[in-house]
């Protein structure tokens, strides 16, 4: 039974791009830092976007977001359960809800009902923004940083969060001034399934992005060229530049996703993750190098042998306020793959195709189909047994290197530890050594005075006696 799932960007009319994620974390992040004062700060951390705070500098790579995008899955193809799919290897895999919810610590839930922001019943609207038009992010912007209350900067630094980093939209879009009213009670906000409304702008964004930049900038089909003048398919424009686009909502967590799921990334020095007790798991990791097109494309996204590892939630995880799936862990909604009788790559070669059927026609009429399908079972039962083996060989060198790096960073530390009380008895060694010359200084003066003392006592002395 073969798979028959599809990209949604055939094969050979890939492009290279970049996307732009419209989240500004990190000028959203530095602005509430920077207005909030300390008993404010305290307060937004406590608060459900708290923990968001130290995504600062978590850097965006577009390269890897693209190169997942070029290997999504035709919607025509595949059965959309609950997000994005996308064809990697040989391996159909889902970005899901509850991923969004593992990677971001947001809350989900059904969304209630929030009555419209009026002058009348909201004074963070009749305060600050103009009745006469519409509101947009610039002005939510200038309204917060230009608030002088104390309890109003808050109330309106969240809602600058909501929209500038986890529904992250142009400058110029209209915000829901809903959320404005939602925010007079910070208790009734920090209730709010934001998880689920960043997700929904997150997913809607993700999977028309490429579909419509596809359609617009089509790559023109190439006429074929003789074997001998043969060239690569074109993946950027005619001007050299990649092919830009945007992603709303909060793309960053596409691409932890991605980190998470796929541990070449790390092996190959695209990524680092750092071990530490944060949760949720978006604070694990930070980008190391800038990837490039082809190289993340043939080892990761477009390598058949590539490991893939099912996101699941931990215990401690489960336990967490923000997740709302109890203990339920199926591993088919986390990440699907290819069943046993799909392993193959998708859509075999003639070669291929002729190679099993000489083989098969080389086996006695008599056990054809008995033998082939003991020997698929069997190839089976081997497949899953390496498969396995190599998980456990994974988990260990993945504890091993973990335990390497912990002991890496306690010599680290000792090492700079004695460093610095090298530094300090350096430092106490010359300052005594200045202490003490100036003490000889001291006396050599005081020895001189007293000398003039002396002779002049002496001589006063003579004078008298004659």
């Amino acid at each position: 039974m073969a798979c028959k799932a599809k990209l949604m960007i055939p094969e050979d009319e890939k492009y290279e791009g970049k996307p732009f994620a419209l989240s500004h974390t990190r000028t959203a992040i530095t602005t509430i830092k920077a207005k909030l004062n300390t008993q404010q700060l305290q307060r937004f951390e406590g608060s459900c976007f708290g923990h968001l705070l130290l995504i600062e500098d978590l850097k965006w790579n577009s390269q890897i977001v693209h190169d997942l995008l070029m290997r999504k899955a035709d919607p025509k193809t595949v059965t959309q359960v609950n997000g994005i799919k996308f064809i990697v290897g040989n391996k159909l895999i889902q970005f899901t809800a509850q991923q969004f919810c593992l990677i971001t610590g947001l809350r989900f839930g059904k969304l209630p009902f929030i009555p419209k922001a009026t002058n009348e019943n909201c004074s963070l609207k009749r305060k600050y923004f103009n009745s006469n038009k519409p509101a947009t992010l610039s002005d939510l912007h200038t309204a917060f940083i230009e608030c002088t209350d104390d309890e109003d900067a808050l109330k309106l630094g969240m809602v600058y969060f909501a929209n500038f980093v986890l529904l992250g939209t142009e400058k110029h879009v209209l915000i829901d001034m809903r959320y404005l009213k939602l925010a007079e009670d910070l208790e009734e906000f920090d209730k709010y399934p934001w998880g689920a409304v960043s997700y929904a702008m997150t997913n809607a964004s993700l999977l028309r992005a490429v579909c419509a930049e596809y359609q617009r900038v089509k790559v023109p089909q190439k006429r074929k060229m003789p074997k001998q003048r043969g060239k690569r398919a074109q993946t950027r424009m005619r001007s050299g530049r990649p092919r830009e686009y945007i992603i709303r909502g909060f793309g960053f967590a596409l691409q932890i996703w991605a980190f998470e799921v796929f541990p070449a990334l790390e092996a190959l020095h695209f990524t680092v993750h750092e071990d530490n007790r944060h949760i949720p798991r978006i604070l694990h990791w930070r980008s190391n190098t800038v990837a490039r097109f082809r190289e993340v494309m043939s080892q990761v996204f477009q390598n058949f042998e590539v490991d893939v590892q099912l996101l699941r939630p931990t215990d401690i995880e489960k336990q967490q306020p923000y997740w709302s799936w109890g203990d339920d862990d199926n591993e088919e909604a986390m990440v699907e793959l290819f069943g046993d009788e799909a392993e193959e790559k998708i859509g075999t070669s003639r070669e291929e195709k002729d190679a099993d059927v000489e083989e098969t026609a080389t086996l006695p009429s008599s056990s054809k189909a008995k033998g082939s399908v003991n020997d698929v079972r069997s190839l089976k039962h081997q497949l899953r047994s390496t498969k396995d083996q190599l998980a456990k060989l994974r988990s260990s060198n993945r504890g091993l290197r973990n335990r390497v790096r912990d002991l890496e960073a306690i010599v680290q530390k000792n090492c700079l530890k004695h460093e610095n009380e090298c530094d300090r008895n350096k430092k106490a060694i010359r300052d005594l050594t200045l202490k003490i010359a100036e003490v000889e200084h001291y006396l050599k003066l005081e020895m001189e005075e007293l000398k003039k003392i002396m002779v002049e006592k002496a001589m006063r002395k003579s004078v008298l006696l004659r």
